[in-house]
């Protein structure tokens, strides 16, 4: 297996104008693919490291980047990446996620030619994503969602995969209680949501997260 440090970022062309940059590792068999979706502002490569160590070694793991580009600015100067932009002041998008939809239907199509089955685990805005994305492909099993909302007017109709919900009850950029009340309106419609509070986590991707992970995956 690579170490953390030779982990390398790699470009996979989708179509004639699009792209994703993508961090991965495939084994030489494997048994099973997880594609890991980031928050707002971050990289396939970060969620990459925080996780890598607490997934299955037989696992095809994609750590892509979102498509819009963020800048950073304060102390953590640089470039990020986003799923989509939503405008909370006015509750309008200003951009979808129609396009990174397409990108990563389509990355998964390209990448997984053995019809493994999928896993998606999205962290913050790539949790609010993770589930949408599970209506377009029939391989995706179970998302697993990291301080985000399981929104139920994303459901457009009954879910075939798994929903697990990861909340850090001291999360106060999302906090747990608008989870909780997602899923209660979605249990209310007969689907089901497993739920994890973590009593002493934020709003982040931490060691206690990915025990939990390993726990649900070895369950």
């Amino acid at each position: 297996m690579k170490i953390l440090q030779d982990i390398k970022e790699e470009i996979r062309v989708i179509d004639s104008n699009y792209s994703l940059k993508v961090v991965e590792r495939r084994p030489e068999s494997p048994r099973s693919l997880i594609l890991l979706l980031h928050g707002l502002g971050e990289r396939g490569l970060r969620i990459y490291r925080k996780l890598i160590r607490y997934l299955p070694e037989s696992s095809y793991v994609l750590a892509p980047d979102g498509p819009f580009i963020v800048e950073k600015k304060g102390n953590g100067l640089g470039i990020g990446h986003a799923w989509y932009f939503y405008d909370k002041s006015t509750k309008t998008y200003q951009r979808d996620q129609t396009l990174s939809l397409f990108l990563l239907k389509n990355l998964l199509h390209m990448t997984n030619p053995e019809n493994l089955p999928i896993m998606i685990i999205g962290f913050s805005q790539g949790g609010y994503l993770a589930p949408q994305l599970g209506f377009e492909n029939k391989n995706i099993q179970q998302v697993i969602g990291i301080g985000c909302e399981f929104k139920r007017h994303f459901f457009i109709q009954k879910p075939m995969f798994k929903l697990k919900a990861i909340h850090g009850a001291m999360d106060s950029i999302i906090p747990f209680e608008l989870a909780q009340n997602e899923i209660i309106r979605l249990e209310k419609e007969g689907i089901n949501v497993s739920w994890h509070l973590l009593p002493k986590l934020e709003h982040e991707i931490s060691h206690e997260v990915g025990l939990e992970i390993q726990k649900i995956l070895e369950s």
